[in-house]
Order: structure tokens, then sequence, then C-alpha cells
């Protein structure tokens, strides 16, 4: 059975999709081949960074610790998926501004209304207020901080699809999916003609941020 991406990793892809890097990239937690670089635009070299040795990264490195890589030698960083996974978060974020080039940009994606999913840990959720303090704390400041998700149905659908057998989380990504996204465009609507304060924002499945570092930093 063909494994299916969930709604999290869907409008994850669609927001990279309006990310465009060019130059040196630092993909730190990132394996070779991963589908997400398929989905920025622009013509960049990847070296990938990771502690796992089946990923083959170029470098195997625990990024519980220091970078073994010098100051501003990257034009961009990713931090794709990574941060909830890493105890000294702080550390790395730091680190990610410290080795890419000032005006250059930092690429976070994480999750949110999100299930625990260890690999081989998980120990943090972000908000959007958490993430905007924490680029500040690290020197970056964010250009663009987009919440995914259509909403609440979106937040319940994906909860409930973690728990389905593979043959019907299949069946589900070909026609509930959609009903879903139908769903959460109706209770908004619905919402703002009864004059209720409702967004879909309230209810993020992750966030993709692009922070920049500032210069001289």
């Amino acid at each position: 059975m063909i494994s299916t991406p969930s709604l999290l990793r869907l409008a994850e892809h669609e927001a990279l999709s309006s990310v465009t890097l060019c130059g040196t990239v630092a993909d730190l937690g990132g394996e070779k081949g991963a589908k997400y670089l398929s989905r920025i635009r622009g013509s960049f070299t990847v070296t990938s960074v990771n502690l796992g040795i089946d990923p083959k990264p170029d470098i195997v490195h625990d990024l519980e610790i220091p970078l073994p890589l010098s100051d501003a030698s990257y034009d961009h960083v990713l931090l794709m998926n990574v941060l909830e996974h890493i105890f000294n978060y702080r550390q790395l974020l730091t680190e990610a501004a410290r080795i890419v080039k000032p005006g250059g940009s930092v690429v976070i994606a994480v999750p949110y209304l999100f299930p625990i999913h260890p690999s081989p840990h998980d120990y943090w959720r972000f908000s959007r207020e958490a993430l905007e303090k924490e680029c500040a704390h690290a020197g970056l400041s964010i250009k663009t901080l987009t919440p995914l998700g259509g909403g609440v149905f979106a937040a319940r659908h994906l909860m409930l699809d973690r728990l389905l057998p593979a043959p019907i989380r299949f069946v589900s990504h070909y026609t509930l999916r959609y009903v879903t996204y139908w769903l959460d465009s109706a209770f908004s609507l619905i919402a703002r003609l009864l004059g209720k304060r409702y967004s879909a924002a309230e209810y993020p499945l992750g966030y993709v941020v692009v922070a920049i570092r500032y210069h001289g930093t």
C-alpha cells in the first residue's frame, strides 16, 4: 500500500512552494532526497546534517550540541520538523543563525496541533508568539510566518487519520480529505455570517517560517 501524506505535510509543501532559495543550503536534521526539497524554488546545493546514519547525511552530527560549521558559511538554513525533537532547541536555532550569512534566511517548519511523534524524542510545540520571540532571541527577523491547515475540521481529521489502518488512510486521502476542506470553508463562512469570532489560524496544524538573519549579528 502506498503511504499518503498527512494534511500537515500537504500544507507544509504548499507553503514551501512559495519559498525561493539560491546558493548553499544547510539542511539541519534533513536527509538526502527529502520531498520538501523538491517543493522549494530556486537553484541550490544542500548539505544535510543528521545524527542518524540511515538518512546518509553529508555530516553526521548530534544537533543537541553546537554545529561543526563555520560562521556565515551558508546562504540559507533549513529546520524542517526538527525543533520539536531537540531538547536544546534554542541553542540549535542560535546555531542556525550563526552559520547563515547576514541577509540569508532560516526556513523553519514545526507542527502544532499534531500527535506526539518521537524521533527519537518529542519535546516541544511552538505557537506563533513563541516562534516570533524565539527567532528574535536568535537574531532573526521574521519575513513570513504561515499557519498551516484550514481550521477546526482539518485539526480533527489530522488527529483521527493517524489512528486509521493504511488502506483506510489511502481511501480517506482521496475522499474525506476534500470533505474536510469543504467543511472548514463552510464553517468559516457560517461563522462570519453569524458574527462569530473564528479564524482557521486559531487551529494551526503547524507553521512554516522564513526568517532573515540580521546584518551584523
